[in-house]
């Protein structure tokens, strides 16, 4: 299950590479034997820049190669069918229908090199003593004034265990507590993305204030049970229910004090949660979604071919393309006829290509929506996110609710949630809640320039203080 979350995870990491690109190279043949074995570092270039490791093992007559890609699933994705002829060497991710193939120089300092997946991509690496390690000053290092336990709990339908860590105040209890919920994708209980652990953050800053903290692995991710194959949004509200049925039978936690505070795809499912449980404190939704992911996700993938310096021209025709096979795989049981007919309606949508995109170049991408794009979008997590409509579930929500924005998030662009939020909780029956966006940060709170997602491992801070302050205020503020 751990390789087809990673291998899921690496179809995501170029999927954008392959709309956006219209790159080719092709690799340099070397002559002499060299040895490959070590570290590499290079970076895949097409408009975004992804940072590229390689670490080659050598096992006899047999080679193991490891991918890590720095800024987007910062470790090591095992590759498979790994050969070195003593000047080229290849590897691939089948699944994935991905591959590499270089040669090493004379010297045995570079591998020139080309990544396809879809689009073939230039890939040079060079040899390095050992991979950069990014600056994070924020991640919590210990002694730690506070309380660490480990703990597990069962989902209450699937009875998969879930395993995580309860962070409580050195005082006497019991204590009001958080449990976050993470976005969409396997992730671990820190939310661990380009070596900045938010959730990790968020824990340390919450519980030296006075407020327990419980943060989870995902299903079939570090220590807990079960999967995330064909799991919908819906599968991961039952394992935050178990979770918040788990705190109110904890020693240490005021079960009338329990607060949801969800990001991404968690500021979908806390105010699902909220909408029946009418014993939640309080919810905390971070650039949670306020449209339909139908919608959310068109508008995403034109803010980020942007942000990768495509034209408008570009942009507006990929887009009419996106939503119009959005539509046809809505529309249409997942059977063996949807490639073929959202291939057809690919070369429909070909025929009004801006002259930028050459013949060459939409074959290429035509090759990139048959590998990435369908099949990201066909499988049972998508289809439910791009027909959920929050609107109505926000309406019921009658806790008290913080819900709060990026100005620079392309993820989830606040010029499109944050209004329909508001007015969800407007003409519902919540009474306390309050709606904002902060200037100059990114999806993930962090401060930023552009909001592309190539600057979140460029960026230091890992959650501004600003935000960390005001969550814990509101909850604090609303302690009975």
């Amino acid at each position: 299950m751990e390789t087809h979350k990673v291998q899921k995870q690496l179809t995501k990491l170029f999927v954008n590479i392959g709309i956006v690109a219209i790159i080719l190279n092709a690799p340099v043949v070397g002559e002499d034997e060299r040895s490959v074995e070590g570290k590499w570092l290079g970076s895949l270039k097409a408009g975004v820049e992804l940072r590229i490791g390689i670490v080659v093992e050598r096992d006899g007559d047999d080679y193991r190669v490891y991918m890590i890609s720095f800024d987007q699933v910062p470790r090591p994705i095992p590759a498979e069918n790994a050969t070195f002829n003593g000047t080229t060497l290849k590897f691939g991710f089948p699944a994935l229908k991905a591959s590499f193939s270089g040669t090493i120089s004379a010297d045995g300092q570079l591998i020139k090199g080309v990544f396809i997946q879809g689009l073939p991509l230039p890939l040079n690496l060079s040899r390095v003593d050992d991979f950069p390690q990014p600056n994070r000053p924020q991640t919590p290092k210990p002694p730690f004034p506070y309380m660490a336990e480990e703990v597990t709990y069962e989902n209450h339908e699937t009875g998969n265990v879930i395993a995580g860590t309860l962070t409580t105040p050195n005082a006497s209890g019991p204590f009001p507590v958080a449990l976050l919920i993470s976005g969409s994708g396997a992730q671990d209980r820190d939310e661990t993305i380009m070596g900045h652990k938010p959730f990790a953050v968020i824990a340390d800053y919450f519980t030296r204030k006075g407020i327990a903290v419980l943060r989870v692995d995902d299903p079939g991710v570090g220590e807990s049970g079960g999967s995330m194959r064909d799991a919908t949004t819906q599968d991961f509200v039952i394992d935050v229910q178990s979770g918040v049925q788990f705190l109110r039978n904890h020693p240490k936690i005021d079960g009338d004090q329990v607060f949801l505070v969800g990001h991404s795809e968690g500021g979908l499912i806390a105010p699902i949660i909220a909408s029946s449980d009418r014993r939640l404190a309080g919810i905390v939704l971070v650039a949670g979604p306020g449209v339909r992911g139908r919608e959310l996700l068109v508008l995403q993938n034109r803010l980020i071919m942007r942000a990768t310096g495509e034209t408008q021209k570009v942009c507006d025709w990929f887009s009419d393309f996106f939503d119009a096979q959005i539509g046809l795989i809505l529309s249409t049981p997942n059977d063996e006829t949807l490639e073929d007919r959202s291939l057809a309606l690919y070369d429909e949508h070909l025929e009004l290509a801006p002259e930028i995109v050459t013949d060459e170049a939409g074959q290429l991408l035509r090759e990139s929506v048959r590998n990435n794009t369908i099949p990201s979008l066909n499988n049972p997590w998508m289809r439910y996110f791009l027909e959920f409509d929050p609107e109505k579930t926000l309406r019921k929500v009658k806790c008290p609710t913080f819900a709060f924005f990026g100005d620079l998030d392309l993820q989830v662009p606040p010029s499109q949630s944050m209004k329909p939020l508001r007015d969800a909780l407007m003409r519902g029956k919540c009474k306390d809640f309050l709606v904002k966006s902060y200037p100059e940060l990114n999806h993930l709170m962090q401060h930023c320039k552009t909001g592309s997602v190539t600057e979140y491992s460029q960026i230091e801070e890992t959650f501004s203080e600003e935000v960390l302050e005001d969550m814990a205020g509101f909850i604090l503020d609303r302690l009975k």
